[in-house]
């Protein structure tokens, strides 16, 4: 079984538009545990990582293919 994409996906602050956002893909190990709804995750994207909180989480399914899209959000929001 091969690795299951994971995609995160969190505002760009850095625009301050709100428009933009920021986008890292980590491969998963099949069973190995992906962040849930509520829980705080460190990741980094263009520059030094930073505390967020998983506000949704998606699974995937194409063809044959699973993937996962969890959506981000700053604690204090």
């Amino acid at each position: 079984m091969s690795d299951i994409d994971v995609v995160f996906l969190a505002p760009d602050e850095v625009s301050g538009h709100g428009v933009g956002s920021l986008r890292r893909t980590i491969a998963f190990a099949p069973g190995e545990p992906v962040p849930r709804i509520g829980e705080c995750v460190i990741i980094g994207f263009e520059s030094a990582p930073s505390r967020w909180l998983v506000q949704d989480v998606a699974h995937i399914f194409e063809r044959d293919a699973h993937g996962i899209a969890i959506k981000l959000m700053t604690p204090n929001d």
